[in-house]
């Protein structure tokens, strides 16, 4: 079996209608979900820079920059436009991994705006690219001496052990179905891309504070070496055209302690690993506190709770909760605010919209978000106080005009994120496009996306979200 040759035979061969409906709305929500948190990632640090980045090498003008006037290369728009998807950490997860859609939706969008391709084709390129991520990532095998957290954890635990480089090879696929190359050709992209992934460095990013702009592989530079390797497949470049097999595969120097290629190729073009494994965010910050988040807000709003009465905050999370990022109490700049869990229940007590606030300097560095960071106590699996191996919240309140205080638990119903059916996940678009966008444009885009099937020309969409500076 040539693991690296059948999924290049699977990206070559699927067509539109080979795809479930389920799948094909889901690329759509995924489309809208990820622009509109491009839309709010340009008002971050990292956005910016990723928006001067493109300013700086915008020749050829291929491909739009989201939240810019500008256009860019292919490549060049890749980049900024996958930093863009996750600058707040708010873009959706899917499992079994995490993080893959700013990996591999940046690429194939900018190829499909630059050959004027019609939405079907967009919207095969995103499903492929995703599958092809997702089937690659459940083949790395988890070593045993991680076997007792994987319980605990769930999709989370995957992530020491291969990081997020490995969706260059979603990144490659999506690239290569837009620009229609051969199953040998995508072999080829596939081991050029295998020798362009980053060693992974998550651990390094989990435990190092203040938080750094790469994060768990830089997403902007997943998407520009993905679309590097098929323009140089189709030019003619070759690469290990079988990345993903022998002796000497692409797992044996990607710190993974094994590589189950028949889970990779399992039912392949019958069976979805896409379908039901994408959760979206309702809150910018790491996946493992949105459903903890979720009871806490439940908690104060359904008691009419206020910031000044709450003596402390118990939160019981998985075991990322120990990593030092989790962990930490002193937040310098918007990576942080993103994974202190001390810092985004600080947030929500203070009523702050979920959204860009919530990472703005003036609110990580409020006074009184600062001195309510300290009343909350995180617990994890090794405490007595976790239990059951789900969210718990507990808030302590203190009763007015006497000492004794009132205790609200709640526990999730296992879910790490809430489900975000299309209203709300049109609402969070309008709340993160709303400062870049116009009304009209907003609901134009929403249709544009919504309808994407019956779009002639990629183009008309992205040029929606190129934002003049007397728009913003």
């Amino acid at each position: 079996m040539n693991t690296t040759s059948i999924l290049a035979g699977f990206v070559n061969r699927i067509q539109f209608d080979d795809i479930p409906e389920d799948i094909v709305k889901e690329c759509k929500r995924l489309l809208m979900d990820s622009i509109g948190c491009a839309l709010a990632g340009t008002f971050t640090q990292k956005g910016r820079i990723a928006l001067a980045f493109a300013k700086g090498f915008g020749f050829p003008s291929e491909a739009t920059v989201i939240g810019s006037e500008e256009k860019a290369s292919v490549p060049v728009a890749s980049f900024a436009n996958g930093e863009l998807f996750n600058a707040m950490d708010y873009d959706a997860l899917c499992a079994p991994s995490g993080h893959i859609t700013p990996y591999v939706l940046s690429a194939p969008l900018a190829m499909a705006e630059c050959k004027n391709v019609h939405g079907k084709d967009l919207i095969t390129a995103i499903a492929v690219s995703h599958e092809i991520a997702q089937r690659i990532t459940s083949g790395l095998v988890i070593p045993d001496r991680l076997s007792r957290t994987t319980t605990e954890t769930g999709i989370s635990i995957c992530l020491p052990i291969h990081g997020y480089g490995v969706n260059i090879f979603g990144s490659i696929a999506g690239v290569g179905k837009i620009l229609g190359l051969s199953v040998e050709k995508i072999a080829h992209a596939f081991g050029i891309g295998g020798s362009m992934c980053p060693v992974p460095t998550l651990m390094q990013f989990a435990q190092g504070i203040p938080g750094s702009m790469t994060k768990f592989s830089p997403s902007g530079w997943i998407a520009q070496a993905g679309v590097t390797a098929a323009l140089l497949a189709q030019m003619g470049y070759t690469g290990a055209g079988d990345v993903l097999d022998g002796e000497f595969a692409f797992w044996k120097s990607f710190a993974a302690d094994g590589w189950d290629p028949g889970i990779v190729v399992s039912d392949i073009g019958r069976a979805w690993f896409f379908s039901g494994a994408v959760g979206y965010k309702e809150y910018p910050c790491c996946g493992a506190m949105q459903g903890a988040l979720d009871i806490f807000c439940a908690i104060i709003d359904k008691f009419y709770i206020q910031p000044q009465d709450i003596r402390e905050v118990n939160v019981a999370l998985n075991l990322l909760a120990e990593l030092a990022l989790w962990k930490n109490m002193e937040i310098e700049n918007h990576i942080d605010a993103q994974f202190s869990t001390a810092y985004v229940f600080a947030a929500a007590a203070h009523r702050i919209p979920a959204g860009r606030k919530w990472q703005e300097e003036e609110t990580y560095r409020a006074p009184e978000i600062k001195e309510f960071m300290k009343r909350i106590n995180i617990f994890t699996p090794a405490s007595p106080y976790y239990g059951e191996r789900r969210a718990v919240v507990e808030v302590v309140v203190k009763e007015k005009n006497s000492t004794s205080e009132t205790r609200y638990t709640e526990k999730d119903a296992g879910h790490a994120m809430a489900v975000m059916d299309d209203k709300q996940l049109q609402e969070k678009f309008r709340k993160n496009a709303s400062p870049m966008l116009s009304p009209e444009k907003i609901e134009q885009a929403l249709k544009a996306i919504l309808s994407l099937e019956e779009l002639d020309d990629v183009s008309r969409l992205m040029g929606l979200f190129q934002v003049a500076p007397t728009e913003t």
